[in-house]
């Protein structure tokens, strides 16, 4: 029993790291009309490679997005999307570019990304403890990958949540002062109405 806890351990925390080394999530500002790329190389055929992404802020929160191969293939070419996750594999060894257009609106758009580098271990089926230690492991490492998700997506509405609150409190403001203009600009008119009103009653009963 002793045993299958620490080599339940050992694999456990092995995968970790090499999970947590893979792991970059990195940010990329776009302003209007715009294109940033970033590229990634795949050197081995039993590497995957998942790529997701997600708009935080920024106008109506759309971009382009486009994946092409080693050889120049088109693989993925989304438009005006807000967040996407993808997994590639089987596509080829070499370098492939990872390209975010804002194509929409005159907003600069906060985009977060997240490129994870996975690798599948090794197992020797002959073992039944390594199959099942590797089987729990599989299986933390999908409920994390959930929850991460999750904390992902539910950060993005509040980055969104929050822009947009900015958003408005920036037109309300706008607006206020758009019609203490207004006011002022009808009292002023009134005012001027009513003494131009006046003096020519003056001149008149003269």
């Amino acid at each position: 029993m002793l045993y299958k806890i620490i080599t339940l351990a050992v694999w456990f925390f092995t995968f970790a790291a090499a999970v947590s080394s893979n792991y970059a999530p990195f940010t990329v500002n776009l302003p209007a009309f715009s294109k940033e790329c970033f590229y990634h190389d795949l050197i081995s055929n039993d590497d995957t490679l998942v790529v997701s992404y997600q708009v935080l802020t920024g106008g109506n929160f759309e971009i382009d997005f486009l994946i092409t191969g080693p050889d120049g293939s088109t693989i993925v070419d989304e438009k005006q999307k807000k967040y996407s996750d993808f997994l590639l594999k089987s596509f080829g060894l070499g370098q492939y570019s990872f390209c975010f257009s804002n194509s929409y609106g005159t907003a600069l758009k906060k985009v977060e990304i997240t490129l994870e580098k996975e690798k599948t271990l090794e197992v020797d089926h002959s073992n039944t403890e390594d199959v099942i230690a590797n089987n729990a492991i599989e299986e933390i490492d999908r409920n994390l990958n959930k929850m991460n998700k999750v904390m992902n997506y539910l950060r993005a509405r509040e980055w969104r949540n929050m822009s947009t609150v900015s958003s408005t409190e920036s037109r309300l403001k706008w607006l206020s002062i758009l019609v203490m203009l207004v006011m002022v600009g009808i009292s002023v008119g009134q005012a001027i109405i009513i003494q131009l009103f006046f003096k020519s009653r003056q001149k008149n009963y003269v």
